[in-house]
Parts: structure tokens; C-alpha cells; sequence
């Protein structure tokens, strides 16, 4: 062994190592210092040193911004070139400005104001192209809120820049054109930017240089022209300081390394939070705020303006909470899992249909669909395995029927379809083409792994005189049938089916998934109380498990008869049990829709009542 291969070596972890340029934005700040701060320190008696420093920083930066995406090459380049020839335009407009004034009475250069007005276009296209590259999906309640904010900043802008400047006398025309569309191009970016903002996702060091760059911007725009409307505007204050940090901070964010992932797309947010919330409401009441303020004043020829602002508020806070009504109840009525219905939204529609069977003596249909085998498919292949499983079953099942039917899921691994309208002839075809839907085509679980799923459907149709308990117990039997009959089948109930199944033989998973289905059928009948209470689905199974037990002989002791299962709730009603919960079990099983006596024992009852 050689003494090279046998001595220790010395090895660096990537996360120790900086490439050489990772500190490059840091180096920028500093030497952009310089002449940032020589732009101050420079007497007033040399006018061209003092525009020479300012445009060495504006024109310095679009050049650190070149470097910036040469040396980082991010995948949005698009975004950053359109920055960078906006900081050019800026640079060029300042420039054209010094040179055109100097020495003549012209205020308003037609060059320099083209290229700055320039900068406002190409800077509002880079946002807008970033904002769509990190929200590629559309968000409404980000665009209403956006909007509200806008509309606050214009109704300030109105009656404090715009509208002063616009009336004051003595103004020329090229001075009120000025006084209007730079505020406007302003209002414009801070639109985008707001949009920008409230899109949500990662906010790397990059991203916030950037909104630093904007922020900085917006607010030396509407300091310039207060300034300038009031007659206290001179060059060299502290208006041209708050310019030059935000030509540091874009200089910077184009070369801080965290510039490749800005781009990025992020995940969308509702935005309904606490923070949001806040802004919004003082957002809407910025116009109120100011037309009171203006009375005070007696300057009521903004009034109109600030009316109509106040009223656009008003619809869009309404719009906004007309889509957070619309999201919640989304949410509600949809199963986080598999995108299908929730058993409450089915519940829902299972009356709805139910009255309307009724009202032209007409049918209702149910189908209860339950994958074959399941937990095997968990135990084997993981719970992500089962949830893909779930929602590829779900989508087969969505497909498969019209978009009149209701597609819910259950519980655990049953999915509910209600058939709407006239169903007798075509019930049992429909739960086939389901059953050879879903068996037909391998699930892909992983990207290697693909297993066969079968279900078993039990399918009920009922007159509109039935109950929806009734139909669902109908199903419900019809649903074990198919199970006790080896899986992956159809069985189709009636009117005869109207009891509760019981679980016959030892399988604990049948006495199991009976008290999963009492479980279901007391939840709705607590939920219809006239005066309902949000009784957990844990309480109800925990009456449902006892009352099995209490039924089910053990090895140590005979099994209770019905009416001492019944004292035995009773005894226990408000104690251990919750009181609806126990009356609602006990009036159904008094109509004998549950808690027929369980056949046999099983060792996961007492697990059900923990």
C-alpha cells in the first residue's frame, strides 16, 4: 500500500464550498456605494458630477443585471432581460433628461420622457411574466384582491396627486399630462405587483430584492411628484436616496444566486388568512375614510370620484366573499382524497332525489361499491399504494356515470353512487359496466407496480314512499350479498331488503364493517334532529361497537338479550355514551334498521370501542 492511498485525506462538504460568484450582489452593493453616496457628498456647484454618480449607479446596474443572468443562467431569462432593458431605459431617460435641460427652459424632454415611460411598459410585462410563470393556474380570489388593493392606492392617488396637480392653477398642459400619466404607469406596476405579491410560494432572497426594488420605486414616484406639486422638490434630497438603494436592490437580486429559482412555479393559496383579511378591510375603507377626511376639508370636488370607488369596493368585498362562501362549500362537499363527493354533500342529494321520486311517484337508486381486498392491498403495497387506488377507483367510477349522478365516497375504501331519474330497467346494467370498469385495467400504484382491483356492488332501487334509510339498507344488503358471494360482483336488492344485514359465520371483518354501516345510518339520523348537535362519528361507532358486543356471546359469558343491550345504553346514556347518539340507535333498532344480533365473536370489537 502506497503512503498516498494509506494517509488521511482532506475533503470539503459541498455545503462548506462557495463558487466564487455566490457573494457577486455583495460586491455590487459595495461598489455601487461609491458613487451613491459621492451623488451626495458632490457640492451643488457641479451639476454634471453630481448626474454623472446618479447615472453610473442607474446605468451600473442594468450592467450588474446583464452579469447577473450571464453568470446564472435561470431558466426565466425573459423575465430578467425585460428588467434589465427597463433599468436601460431608465438610465438613457435620465441621461436624455441632463442633456436636453441643461442650459434650455424645456421641462419636458420628448425623449426622455418616451424612454421613461418606456421603463414603466417593459418593467410591468417582466412582472406580468413572472407572475404567470410562478401562478400558472388561474386565481380569482388573488385577482379580486388585487383589485381591491388597487382601487385603495388609486382613490389616494386620486385625490392627494392626480386631482391637485390636474387643477392647480398656473399648470400648463404638458404639466398636467405629466401630473396624470406617471401616477397612472405607477398605479399600473403597483397593480402587478401587488398581484405578484399575494400569489403566495417561496420568497428567496432574489424575490424579495426584487419587491425591495419596487416598493422603493413606487414610493420615490409619489414622493417626487408630492415634492414637485408642493414647490419643495430639489435635486440631491432625499427622494433621489430612496431611487438609488432600489437600483442597489435589483442589481443585487440579479446577482444573488437564489435568482435561478424565482421563477419557480409555486403552489396556490387561498389567501383567506388573518393578514389578508386585515389588509382587505382596511383596503375598504380607505375611501370612506378619505371622502369623510375631504369634508372635513371642505374639498368636496373629488367626492364623485371617491363615491364611485367606494361603491366598486363594496362589489368587489362582496364578489370576495361570495368565492370564499363558493370554496368552503367545495371543500365541504368534496372528499380531500379521491375529488369525489363527501357523504354529507350524498346525504344531501339523497333526499333531494328522494322528494322528488315522491312528488311524481317515481324511483330512487342507490349502488354501494366496496374494494375487494383492500386492506391485503394496503399491508402489500403501503398506504400511498391504497390511497392511489382509491382515487383511480373513484375517477373509473366518475367516468363511468353521467354527470347527473352523484359519486361519493362512503367511508374507507365504499364509494356511494346515487343513479338520478328513472333507473329500474338499467340499474344492474350500470353497477355491471361500473364492476367491468374498474376490473377491466390494471392500477398503476407506483411506476413499476401495477395490481388488478375488483369490486363488489350492491345495488337497491326503491318507490318514492320509501325512506332513504330504507334504500340504503337495501343497498347495504344487497352490498354483503355480493361479498359473502365471493367479490367482485353485482347483486341487486328490493324492497325485501329493507333490514339490516347481519354478518353470518366468525370473520371478524364482517361484524366489522356491519357496525361501520349502523355506524353510517345513526350518524345521518343524528345529523337530521330538529336540534341537531355535531356529534362525532367516534361516539356513534362507540354505541354501534357496544351494542355488538353487548349482543355477541364471549367465551366467558352468554350474550345479553335485546332488551338488556337496551338498559345498558340506557344506563349509560350521558355517561359514557352521548345522549343522541343512544337515542338515535335505539329508535332505529326499534324500526329493526340496525343492530340485529351479531352471530358471531370477534376479537376487533373492543378495539372498535376504543
Amino acid at each position: 500500500m502506497t503512503s498516498s492511498s494509506s494517509g488521511p485525506r482532506t475533503t470539503t462538504a459541498p455545503g462548506n464550498s462557495r463558487a466564487p460568484w455566490s457573494l457577486a450582489w455583495v460586491g455590487w452593493c459595495l461598489a455601487a456605494a461609491v458613487p451613491a453616496v459621492g451623488h451626495f457628498l458632490i457640492p451643488a456647484s457641479h451639476p454634471v458630477a453630481q448626474v454623472v454618480s446618479y447615472c453610473l449607479v442607474s446605468a451600473g446596474t442594468a450592467a450588474a443585471m446583464a452579469v447577473g443572468i450571464r453568470l446564472h443562467r435561470p431558466a426565466a431569462r425573459s423575465v430578467w432581460w425585460l428588467l434589465a432593458a427597463g433599468q436601460v431605459m431608465y438610465a438613457g431617460a435620465d441621461i436624455a433628461y441632463f442633456v436636453t435641460t441643461t442650459g434650455s427652459e424645456t421641462n419636458y424632454p420628448v425623449l426622455a420622457n418616451v424612454l421613461y415611460l418606456a421603463q414603466y411598459l417593459l418593467v410591468a410585462a417582466a412582472l406580468v411574466l413572472l407572475g404567470r410563470r410562478r401562478s400558472p393556474q388561474r386565481n380569482t380570489a388573488a385577482l379580486v384582491d388585487t383589485a381591491i388593493l388597487a382601487v385603495a392606492a388609486a382613490v389616494l392617488w386620486w385625490v392627494f396627486l392626480i386631482h391637485p396637480a390636474v387643477a392647480a392653477p398656473g399648470f400648463s398642459a404638458l404639466d398636467r399630462v405629466a401630473a396624470t400619466i406617471y401616477p397612472v404607469m405607477d398605479l399600473c406596476v403597483l397593480t402587478v405587483a401587488i398581484r405578484l405579491l399575494l400569489g403566495g410560494g417561496a420568497r428567496q432572497t432574489s424575490y424579495q430584492l426584487v419587491l425591495a426594488f419596487l416598493g422603493l420605486t413606487l414610493f420615490a414616484d409619489t414622493a417626487y411628484g408630492l415634492l414637485t406639486l408642493h414647490g419643495m422638490y430639489e435635486n440631491g434630497g432625499w427622494s433621489d436616496a430612496v431611487y438609488l438603494v432600489s437600483y442597489l436592490a435589483l442589481g443585487a437580486a440579479a446577482l444573488h444566486p437564489s435568482m435561478r429559482r424565482v421563477a419557480e412555479p409555486v403552489e396556490g393559496r387561498s389567501g383567506a388568512t388573518l393578514y389578508r383579511v386585515v389588509l382587505l378591510a382596511v383596503a375598504t375603507l380607505v375611501a370612506p375614510v378619505v371622502l369623510a377626511v375631504q369634508n372635513l376639508r371642505h374639498a368636496a370636488s373629488s367626492d364623485l370620484v371617491v363615491v364611485t370607488a367606494s361603491a366598486v369596493l363594496f362589489l368587489l368585498m362582496l364578489t370576495r366573499m361570495a368565492g370564499l362562501i363558493a370554496a368552503q362549500r367545495r371543500i365541504a362537499m368534496t372528499d380531500g382524497l379521491t375529488g369525489v363527493h363527501t357523504r354529507r354533500h350524498l346525504s344531501d342529494a339523497l333526499r333531494a332525489e328522494r322528494e322528488r321520486a315522491a312528488r311524481h311517484g317515481g324511483s330512487f337508486a342507490m349502488l354501494l361499491v366496496d374494494v375487494d381486498h383492500f386492506k391485503h392491498i394496503n399491508d402489500t403495497y403501503g398506504h400511498p399504494a391504497g390511497d392511489q387506488v382509491l382515487r383511480e377507483v373513484a375517477g373509473r367510477l366518475r367516468d363511468a356515470c353521467r354527470d347527473t349522478d352523484v359519486v361519493a365516497r362512503f367511508g374507507g375504501e365504499e364509494f356511494a353512487v346515487l343513479v338520478t331519474g328513472e333507473v329500474p330497467g338499467r340499474l344492474a346494467a350500470l353497477a355491471e359496466e361500473l364492476r367491468q370498469r374498474i376490473a377491466g385495467a390494471p392500477v398503476l400504484v407506483d411506476n413499476r407496480t401495477a395490481i388488478t382491483v375488483t369490486v363488489s356492488i350492491g345495488a337497491a332501487v326503491l318507490p318514492g314512499t320509501a325512506s332513504t334509510e330504507e334504500l340504503l339498507v337495501a343497498a347495504d344488503g344487497a352490498l354483503y350479498a355480493a361479498k359473502r358471494g365471493g367479490r367482485n360482483r353485482v347483486v341487486v336488492g328490493d324492497a325485501e331488503w329493507t333490514t339490516a344485514a347481519t354478518p353470518a359465520g366468525s370473520d371478524p371483518a364482517d361484524v366489522d364493517r356491519q357496525i361501520q354501516r349502523w355506524t353510517a345510518l345513526v350518524s345521518e339520523a343524528v345529523r337530521r334532529r330538529a336540534d341537531h348537535q355535531n356529534v362525532p362519528v367516534s361516539m356513534v361507532a362507540g354505541v354501534c361497537a357496544a351494542w355488538a358486543l353487548l349482543r355477541t356471546a364471549g367465551p366467558d359469558r352468554p350474550a345479553f338479550t335485546a332488551e338488556q343491550a337496551r338498559a345498558e345504553l340506557r344506563r349509560c346514556r350521558g355517561v359514557q355514551f352521548h345522549p343522541h347518539a343512544v337515542d338515535e340507535f335505539l329508535a332505529l333498532e326499534a324500526a329493526e334498521v340496525v343492530g340485529t344480533p351479531a352471530a358471531a365473536a370477534t376479537p376487533l370489537l373492543p378495539a372498535t370501542l376504543g
